[in-house]
């Protein structure tokens, strides 16, 4: 990976270290987000697109690196891979989305 180097406005990094503090990022990732999603938006498959706008809703975040690996140590490859699969056989009933709906009344 190439390395830049900017200089920014003040209010501008304060803004980045803002949405860097609200989603649990350094700064060097919340700037690489920001930087991918303008001038790289490439088709996403709609689990990306959900995950991004719940990122941006700021109701979920990446797994911290400390997680990351105790989820790695935790399990085998293998073990990983079928529990993955047995969930994504699994039907969540009700929906979330109907869930939701029910909570706020229907319109």
């Amino acid at each position: 990976m190439a390395t830049l180097t900017l200089e920014l406005p003040k209010d501008l990094l304060e803004l980045l270290q803002e949405r860097a503090s609200e989603r649990g990022q350094e700064l060097r990732e919340a700037a690489l987000q920001i930087l991918r999603k303008e001038l790289a938006p490439e088709a996403k498959s709609e689990r990306e697109q959900v995950i991004e706008a719940l990122q941006e809703a700021g109701l979920i975040r990446p797994l911290s690196p400390e997680l990351q690996e105790k989820y790695v140590r935790c399990l085998d490859p293998v073990e990983r891979k079928r529990i993955r699969q047995e969930l994504a056989k699994k039907a969540f009933t009700p929906p979330l989305s109907e869930i939701i709906i029910q909570g706020r009344g229907r319109r």
